[in-house]
């Protein structure tokens, strides 16, 4: 395509991947040192635009275009808040589609093609990052805001995700989408008209996807303050009862002498996940527990099976019966493969008139010609590949495809 360089592109991703390891550092770890033995090639990354200088000297960083790249590609939660401005976008589209239409009308094939792929990128760019932008609040909110720890964290993260929200569902309902059919108000190719309605589709069923995130953000943020108020309640509680030792009760309390004996507990219950049968206390409804599950239930009445005679009738022997109209587009055909020559369906039938009559049999010459043009059309793949049909006949008063055949001629090919 004009206006780019393969070559160019090609040596870029050559050096991406020959120099994976160290670009892979420099983005996990946030930069790399400027070592001697790996100097040139940072260097070289640097000229190409992958690496930028850090403020600490010595150490080199991701480039932004190329960490956002890969921000999209490994779907990190790097951004929220694109894509807000959505009348620049708009505007910057408005632009592309009057571009196209005065080159696609001045027949400029080249600079039409630029404009559509353009346009091409510019849409599936603002579809891209803006549903990369719901999908990640959306991961948010199903994940509790999991990107932090404290609640104190999860509120304000979700009051900042829902405020963002806000101002993108106000930014979105002042567009009216159904105005950008007068983009495709010409004669434009189908490409052009395509993209423009699948644009308009997708933003109709962006707004409704928004709004149900907004509300679920809204329901999160409610529970989060629910929690964040039962958990400040917990902590007052617990610091209101470590500075009143009074109210802290001894699991030995039962053995107080100057405790009344109204006021006496039992001494803690000691639980365990199995039955000691050395207790003899519970040794009674123990046994007549486990009676209770070695009693059989009813068992359940046999019905008698049913029985029934099944009469089997004779044989009948179905006779064999043939089709001599059948047979004779049989002989058709053999007299084709035998003599391979051409044969007339009409002159088939004008030589075998006399042969038909003496055995009582006649048949009209348009049934004739069907017969032998289904016999055709029933034969395999590789039957009819070897062999040719030739019809003839004329077109029909009226019409202009529907035609009245005379007579077909079978031919080898």
């Amino acid at each position: 395509m004009a206006g780019y360089d393969a070559g160019q592109v090609a040596e870029l991703l050559r050096k991406i991947g020959a120099h994976d390891e160290l670009l892979a550092n420099a983005y996990v770890y946030g930069s790399v040192a400027a070592d001697e033995p790996e100097q040139r090639t940072i260097s070289l990354l640097h000229k190409a635009g992958l690496l930028r200088p850090d403020e600490e000297p010595g150490e080199f960083r991701i480039t932004t275009d190329f960490k956002r790249m890969l921000n999209r590609l490994m779907r990190k939660q790097s951004s929220y808040r694109q894509l807000t401005d959505m009348g620049k976008v708009i505007e910057a589209l408005e632009e592309t589609v009057y571009d196209y239409q005065q080159a696609v009308q001045a027949k400029q094939r080249d600079d039409a093609e630029f404009y559509l792929d353009q346009l091409d990128d510019l849409l599936y760019e603002t579809k891209d990052g803006l549903n990369t932008n719901l999908e990640n609040m959306h991961y948010a909110i199903v994940s509790q805001f999991g990107f932090v720890s404290t609640l104190a964290n999860k509120i304000r993260q979700n009051e900042r995700y829902l405020n963002h929200a806000q101002n993108l569902i106000t930014e979105l309902q002042q567009i009216d989408p159904e105005s950008c059919y007068e983009w495709i108000n010409w004669a434009c190719p189908n490409d052009f008209a395509r993209k423009i309605t699948g644009f308009i589709y997708w933003f109709n069923q962006t707004l409704p996807r928004l709004r149900y995130i907004i509300d679920n953000m809204r329901l999160s943020l409610f529970r989060l303050r629910r929690d964040e108020k039962q958990a400040s309640q917990l902590r007052n509680m617990a610091r209101f009862l470590r500075q009143h030792p009074e109210f802290e009760l001894s699991d030995n309390i039962f053995e107080e002498p100057t405790l009344p004996e109204c006021l006496k507990i039992a001494p803690v219950m000691q639980l365990c996940s199995y039955v000691d049968p050395r207790n003899t206390a519970i040794e009674t409804p123990l046994i007549a527990l486990v009676q209770s599950l070695r009693k059989q239930n009813n068992p359940p009445a046999i019905k008698q099976r049913e029985s029934a005679e099944v009469t089997i009738s004779s044989i009948e022997t179905l006779v064999y019966e043939s089709d001599f109209f059948e047979e004779q587009t049989e002989l058709l055909f053999e007299q084709v493969i035998s003599s391979e020559n051409p044969v007339s369906a009409i002159s088939f039938w004008q030589q075998a008139q006399q042969t038909w009559s003496e055995a009582g049999l006649d048949i009209n010459p348009l049934t004739w010609i069907e017969l032998v043009f289904s016999y055709y059309c029933k034969l395999t793949n590789e039957q009819q590949d070897a062999f040719d049909i030739k019809i003839t006949g004329s077109v029909d008063a009226g019409t202009s495809h529907n035609y009245t055949y005379s007579d077909l001629e079978i031919c080898l090919r």
